[in-house]
């Protein structure tokens, strides 16, 4: 009779390295403009994790595999406009891009790219 080793996974663990993960490639080089942005942005990342923790795509793999799985998670994150009021520099971070003074995002439906 074989028995197929089983992975312990500390899944607190894993849910700082995939939150750690998610928030660098958010915020890259600045900073939230607010409280808003951030309840949004944790709150979007959190989906991803439960449904990636739900759906069964971490199980059986090495810490390796599941960081790599973490890295290739793509979240396409709507974009923001702050507050005219704060001081905030506008930015629309679908595109990944700064907004001039007065310039407005038109949304639309968005769909995420397979550039990596």
């Amino acid at each position: 009779m074989r028995r197929t080793a089983e992975v312990s996974i500390d899944f607190a663990d894993e849910t700082r390295r995939f939150f750690s993960i998610q928030l660098s490639r958010y915020l890259g080089s600045r900073c939230f403009s607010g409280l808003p942005e951030h309840d949004a942005v944790f709150g979007m990342i959190k989906d991803a994790w439960v449904e990636l923790r739900s759906s069964g795509a971490l199980n059986g793999l090495s810490r390796a595999g599941r960081d790599a799985t973490y890295v290739t998670t793509i979240i396409v994150f709507p974009s923001f406009v702050a507050d005219a009021g704060l001081r905030c520099i506008p930015v629309d971070f679908v595109n990944g891009r700064r907004l001039d003074p007065g310039e407005q995002i038109i949304t639309g439906p968005s769909r995420p790219t397979m550039d990596m």
